[in-house]
Parts: C-alpha cells; structure tokens; sequence
C-alpha cells in the first residue's frame, strides 16, 4: 500500500531505501540500545518505559501550554504542526519539529520518501488544512468531517520521524478548543488503538469514513464528561 494521494514518484530500484539514502550518522536512525527500541534522546534515556513516561510528561505540557498559546482564530498550517510536534518532542530528540529523513515503512505500507515531504505538506495545507478554517466548523458534522479528513490525510504522509498521532490529534483539539468543544476522547484500549491503525489505512484511498467516525465518538466521549 502506497501513498497514492500524494507524490512517491519512484522507480522500482528507488523504492530500495537503504541503496538510496545514506542514514550513517543521521540521529533519526539512531537508538541508545542493542534492541534498537530506544531512540536516541537529549536526556540520555536508555529504558523504553521511562522514555515512553517522558514523552507522555512532555505531551501534557504541551497541551497545556499550546491551549493557552493559541488564539481563536489562529489557522492551523504546516508551521504551527511543526512547532506543535517542537513543542511536544522538543526536550527529547534533536529532530523534533523538523520532517524526517529518513524512510519509514510498515509491512503493508510504504509512506512518501523523505524527497517528497515538503511538496507534499505545501499540497495538504492547501488541499485541506486551509478548507476547513475553524470558524466554518458549528454543526459537529462539518467539525468531525474536518477533523476525519485532515488526521487522515495527514497520517497518509507521516512527516515526522515518530509522534504523528499524537501531533495531529493535538493540533485538531486545538480546532476543538477553538470552536468551543472540549478535548477529544479516543479509545486507549487495544482494540480502540487497533481501529484507529485501520482508519488510517482506509485514508490510503481516500476514504475517510472510519476515521470521521472514531473522531465522532471521540466527541461524544468527550461531550459526555463535561
């Protein structure tokens, strides 16, 4: 499965990442453990777990933070996810804020070479992220269709080296908090992460479907814990 909304113009020697790109000494590919589960971090972190507890600490700060930052009617573009994903992972890895280097894949699923991401955001920020300005977003079906497509399209890409979800779910809780709804309640369970792995699967062919649906419930969730 490739990423066919957008640009991966690549012969088939080209889709080899290791002959095309040389990552020696690229801190994107770099871990602290033998196991290679440990990236690299500015702490010196060498457990998962503790890693992991980091980035949850770090995660929290930043909502608190950006919530508070940003205005009613900020527009949310490629620099404000950029700094979002600074703000979260900034603490931690070197490349926070900055899109990856490096190829990144999954068994059934190849995401565009690192060549590609900075045409590819200029498309998704003009393609979606400037059709749904947060003041057009009242009625919760124009909010959880915007919100659907604009996670979808953006896990399509995965511009960063790690933390794409929990950026992307960031900065649309901020186009939550904007149109005065509350924060956002996924399912954390196995099988709430499971759905949410196969809406992002679905966004490959543009359908956008399950994910609006999962931001629905998301929006029940969260309007039934005011």
């Amino acid at each position: 499965m490739t990423a066919g909304p957008y640009s991966n113009d690549m012969t088939e020697e080209s889709k080899r990442p290791h002959n095309r790109y040389n990552v020696s000494g690229n801190v994107e590919v770099q871990y602290v453990d033998a196991a290679e589960t440990v990236l690299r971090n500015k702490p010196g972190i060498t457990d998962l777990v503790a890693l992991q507890m980091a980035e949850e600490k770090s995660l929290a700060l930043a909502y608190r933070d950006l919530l508070l930052e940003v205005r009613t009617d900020t527009p949310l573009t490629c620099d404000l996810i950029r700094h979002i994903h600074a703000r979260i992972f900034g603490s931690l890895y070197e490349w926070a804020g900055r899109w990856r280097t490096v190829w990144i894949s999954k068994p059934d699923i190849t995401w565009p070479a690192p060549d590609f991401l900075d045409a590819n955001m200029q498309k998704y920020e003009q393609n979606v992220l400037r059709k749904f300005p947060a003041i057009n977003l009242g009625e919760d079906r124009a909010f959880c269709a915007a919100v659907g497509e604009i996670q979808s399209e953006f896990l399509v890409i995965h511009p960063f080296r790690e933390g794409n979800a929990r950026t992307i779910k960031l900065a649309t809780n901020l186009i939550a908090a904007q149109t005065g709804r509350p924060l956002l309640v996924y399912d954390e369970s196995e099988d709430g992460q499971r759905q949410y792995i196969e809406a992002a699967k679905a966004a490959f062919k543009r359908n956008y479907v399950p994910m609006i649906e999962i931001i629905r419930q998301a929006l029940v969730r969260a309007e039934n814990r005011k």
